[in-house]
């Protein structure tokens, strides 16, 4: 039985750059694991109970040996939940972050925004602001 959404991992070219944008997104990194053997580079965020996982290659000769290195699939996108959708707009722009054209609207879970991922290190993020109940 599934328990919870433990970590969502993000391959990336530019680690240092990674960090620190979501750094400026509101995420701190815990910590940066090397495992040398594997020839790869995890940095943590935590965000409520679950987490980030920004993963880099430094050896690309091990790295081609994972399962990690050989997925062809792209992760379509990250939503994290907000409390209040103009603050947390303005914090993402403030930090470089460009909205998606027609957004704030109503999606499947609430109020939404997406950011272009050319903005956010190649990554689709959305924001929502969950709706409450009566």
């Amino acid at each position: 039985m599934l328990k919870r959404l433990l970590h969502t991992a993000i391959v990336l070219d530019d680690f240092e750059k990674g960090i620190k944008r979501f750094k400026e997104l509101g995420l701190h990194c815990k910590e940066v694991l090397e495992i040398k053997e594997l020839g790869v580079k995890i940095a943590i965020l935590p965000i409520g109970d679950t987490s980030l996982e920004l993963i880099h290659f430094t050896d690309t000769e091990k790295g081609k040996d994972s399962i990690v290195w050989k997925q062809k699939s792209r992760l379509n996108h990250i939503c994290f939940e907000v409390d209040s959708i103009e603050e947390s707009i303005r914090d993402f722009e403030k930090n470089g972050a460009k909205m998606v054209e027609g957004y704030p609207k109503k999606g499947a879970h609430g109020l939404v925004a997406f950011f272009y991922p050319e903005t956010t290190e190649n990554i689709l993020i959305e924001i929502c602001q969950k709706e409450r109940s009566l």
